[in-house]
């Protein structure tokens, strides 16, 4: 049996062939504009499952860098503010090393005495810095600052709390970026009174100083100077603490950078188009489309019918 080839099948099939090349080269063309070759899920379900994992992958990444930038300059400002802590105190211990010899008179020591409370002043004022409107001392209480450094007389009370502030570096991963100065035996800073911290022992290094007595002169000798050894070593080890922490920070920065490389370069391997290849596609099938519209154009011929 014979098939007829008729005017109208040559008709739809040329057609049909047209339009076949214009979607490649649609296709072709969408996506040198994209320049990707995933445009849709249905184009290929898993490379669009592997470059969502990829995309969410290089999201996580950026919020844990921004966390990691965040705590480094916490922490870096915490660090120069124990650092000034720390030149206070060393400043206090000589002057209570001056202050001890018995070639000092009271006058002197009054005068020591005045120094030693600007020095606590000071402090307090240091124990209020701030990164990004955050007080860095005060806990988790960071909108309050954690002492009071207007009243007269002073008021050593501490404002904060004791709680950690913490930031999340990788999954599961998180470290503290606070120090704490009103907790552990004795605190860094503490509240006054008598609990050995820093401001108890300016206070009572002061009192010392001013009471002209045999014990007083006799305590600067001794417990003063030992507390103060006592703060500068509670100091030193919440510096290391910092530096530490900080290395930690520094390592974690440079893991999430290799991560994120890896991240891109798989969601570029995942989605985006060959150039080259691509260019070459468009070329043929420009060729292809523009050969299939001239045959076309002389196998669907009008006849007297289109004009009736």
């Amino acid at each position: 049996m014979t098939t007829r080839i008729t005017n109208s099948m040559m008709s739809r099939h040329s057609l049909s062939d047209i339009m076949n090349n214009s979607a490649r080269l649609d296709r072709t063309t969408r996506e040198l504009s994209a320049q990707k070759r995933i445009l849709q899920a249905s184009d290929d379900p898993i490379g669009t499952a592997r470059a969502i994992a990829a995309r969410a992958d290089l999201s996580a990444t950026a919020q844990y860098t921004s966390n990691i930038d965040q705590a480094t300059g916490m922490l870096q400002t915490t660090d120069a503010s124990l650092d000034e802590m720390t030149k206070l105190l060393h400043r206090a211990r000589e002057l209570t090393v001056q202050a001890a010899s018995d070639t000092t008179d009271q006058a002197s020591r009054d005068n020591i005495a005045l120094e030693i409370d600007q020095i606590a002043s000071q402090l307090k004022t240091t124990a209020n810095s701030t990164y990004a409107g955050v007080y860095l001392f005060a806990g988790q209480n960071t909108t309050t600052p954690p002492y009071d450094t207007t009243s007269a007389p002073p008021v050593d009370t501490y404002a904060g709390d004791n709680g950690t502030v913490a930031r999340e570096i990788g999954p599961g991963v998180s470290v503290q970026v606070n120090t704490l100065i009103n907790s552990g035996t004795p605190p860094l800073v503490g509240a006054g009174g008598s609990d050995g911290g820093l401001l108890s022992s300016l206070r009572t290094l002061a009192t010392n100083l001013r009471s002209g007595t045999a014990a007083g002169s006799n305590a600067l000798k001794s417990t003063d100077l030992k507390a103060l050894d006592t703060n500068l070593d509670t100091i030193s080890s919440a510096r290391a603490t910092v530096g530490a922490t900080l290395n930690r920070l520094s390592a974690a920065s440079d893991r999430l950078a290799v991560n994120k490389e890896a991240s891109t370069e798989l969601l570029s391997l995942t989605e985006d188009v060959d150039i080259a290849k691509a260019s070459i596609d468009y070329s043929t099938q420009s060729t292809v489309y523009q050969a299939s519209l001239s045959v076309g154009a002389k196998i669907i011929q009008r006849s007297l019918l289109d004009f009736l």
